[in-house]
């Protein structure tokens, strides 16, 4: 891939000359396939898409290779093994499922759970040994290793929390994740991956006024057309890096009747959406045990932000594109609309209401 890239051509929107008056936006479809790419090679394609800085991926950071790579530890998440019964010295297949828990910012925990599935080979001896219950499942998930990062230097360190590396080869199944581990850190630490560009999508297209065209498709977003610059520049990026072998579209969505009455349906289920994700990260905020004044001004904050950030992203643009009139007033909200599905979101609603 050339460090100056040709981008004239990559990406460009072909409305057909579509007068601007009968365009409501354009449905884009974007599927983040996997790449690594040293920073180097990619910087001058992103400065050469025009895309401006706030739009503009993360540079790599050693701290996000480090989580990536820890969660890559999970894949595969669950894998058929053979282990020697310790009881009577014959190979019994087990499923074994890895998991990786978060101890805090920068440090991780690598377990094991053993799955039995059904092999009457399996001595009593070690079905003890796994607390086997319902001859199903290990009962409680076995620590491998903690895994803690230095940004400092930009090091792992790697602390065994096994007993017997022997027992049911957890050693060597241990020593396997710590190498995976640092050949991923390695490989990416200096260098962008999808993830880089998925979230330099979904920044770009939310505080755009992007909202997903069918709530659970994923792929697919409706971008106002007042953003279409920025789509332009997405795709240049996008297609560079692909090569042209990558899955972005962009295609216009014509001021009609039924287009409105599409959009409508669906910044109303967003609108929604976003209500419910306010609410539960308010009944979050209720269980952290904070003094009832410290609540309520904690609370009466994240209440304001999160009605300036509505009203900026999608309450302005879609009332005045399709003629809507909803409110980003929490207190405004139809809550006939918008199902309270727990008592936790029920007093978190009661909780705004007293502010």
């Amino acid at each position: 891939m050339a460090n100056t890239p040709d981008l004239s051509n990559a990406g460009l929107l072909d409305d057909d000359e579509i007068p601007q008056d009968s365009l409501l936006g354009h449905l884009v479809g974007v599927i983040h396939h996997q790449f690594v790419i040293p920073a180097e090679t990619l910087d001058p394609i992103i400065n050469a898409s025009g895309l401006p800085e706030e739009y503009r991926p993360n540079r790599p950071s050693a701290t996000r290779a480090f989580q990536r790579a820890c969660r890559g530890l999970e894949t595969p998440k669950y894998q058929e093994v053979l282990f020697r019964d310790p009881g009577s010295d014959v190979d019994i297949k087990f499923g074994v499922e890895f998991m990786v828990d978060v101890l805090k910012d920068g440090s991780r925990q690598l377990t094991r759970k053993i799955h039995f599935i059904g092999n009457e080979n399996a001595s009593k001896a070690l079905q003890d040994r796994l607390e086997i219950y319902a001859q199903t499942t290990q009962k409680e998930p076995e620590k491998m290793a903690k895994f803690e990062f230095d940004r400092k230097d930009e090091s792992i360190t790697v602390t065994e929390l096994f007993k017997d590396a022997d027992d049911l080869d957890i050693g060597a199944m241990t020593l396997a994740k710590a190498k995976k581990l640092q050949d991923t850190f390695d490989e990416i630490k200096d260098s962008y991956t999808e993830r880089y560009l998925k979230t330099a999508w979904w920044n770009m297209a939310r505080a755009e006024g992007g909202i997903p065209w069918l709530k659970d498709c994923g792929a697919l977003w409706f971008i106002p057309k007042n953003a279409i610059r920025y789509v332009e520049a997405f795709g240049r990026m996008y297609r560079t890096i692909h090569n042209g072998t990558g899955t972005w579209r962009a295609v216009p969505v014509i001021n009609t009747k039924r287009h409105r009455a599409y959009l409508r349906e669906d910044v109303v289920e967003e609108y929604q959406s976003r209500y419910r994700t306010f609410l539960k990260n308010v009944a979050e905020k209720m269980d952290r045990g904070w003094k009832e004044e410290e609540l309520k001004e904690n609370i009466s904050n994240y209440k304001a932000d999160f009605e300036a950030s509505l009203q900026k992203e999608l309450v302005d643009r879609y009332n005045k594109l399709l003629g809507m009139s909803i409110s980003a007033k929490v207190d405004d909200f139809n809550e006939k609309e918008v199902e309270l599905v727990s008592d936790r979101l029920k007093k978190a609603r009661d909780m705004l209401r007293n502010l």
